[in-house]
């Protein structure tokens, strides 16, 4: 018997892929070949257009501009702060020697005259009259008034203790307590006695009768 061919299976699974594959191969070796030509004219372009303008710009636009600012600006630009430090030095000193020479005396005579006028004065009168007024005065009030304010202010309180609350005490306070004791609370107690035993219970019957509602 003869035995059947056996290429002809692997072909058939083979063409598939092949067939979905390829399509993609080619696109991505396609988009490699892009990529690498895009790359190429960028770096050509920049070698070859983009380096000169640079180059030019930089021999016709920078260079003349760094001449210019170091020829023509720096130095009257230098010249200028010179001559402002200058300017600037001679104002303070001008006005340090002001201060000094003109602001400083002035501020010292009016710190004499008003020394003069105002504070020795002041310490003098302080000093030789305030300060010893004020002693005597504090040591007349230890020594003289406020003993004798003192003992007047006892005495005072000692007078108006026997003259008022004494009085008060033995003629109006205990007479009245004993009339209370012994008087007062007494016939109270037997008033309510009284009351309590004769018309006390009427009168409860009373107004038990009269507030009681359904009789």
């Amino acid at each position: 018997m003869t035995r059947p061919n056996d290429s002809s299976a692997p072909g058939c699974l083979l063409w598939p892929a092949v067939v979905i594959a390829l399509p993609f191969r080619l696109a991505w070796e396609l988009l490699n070949l892009l990529g690498r030509g895009i790359g190429w004219v960028l770096v050509q372009f920049g070698r070859y257009v983009l380096r000169p303008i640079g180059i030019a710009l930089h021999f016709l636009l920078v260079k003349p501009l760094i001449w210019l600012w170091k020829t023509l600006l720096l130095p009257p630009l230098r010249l200028l702060g010179a001559f402002l430090a200058w300017i600037g030095r001679g104002l303070w000193a001008g006005l340090a020697w002001f201060g000094r020479y003109v602001l400083l005396p002035i501020a010292t005579a009016i710190a004499w005259v008003l020394n003069i006028l105002i504070v020795v004065p002041l310490t003098f009168l302080w000093r030789h009259v305030l300060a010893p007024i004020g002693r005597g005065l504090a040591w007349i009030w230890e020594n003289a008034l406020f003993p004798v304010l003192s003992r007047a202010w006892w005495i005072a309180g000692r007078v108006l203790y026997y003259t008022l609350v004494v009085p008060l005490k033995y003629l109006v306070a205990l007479p009245v307590r004993w009339v209370w004791v012994n008087v007062a609370r007494p016939v109270g107690r037997g008033i309510r006695a009284v009351w309590d035993a004769t018309l006390g219970p009427v009168f409860r019957w009373l107004n038990q009768i009269f507030s009681t509602p359904g009789r």
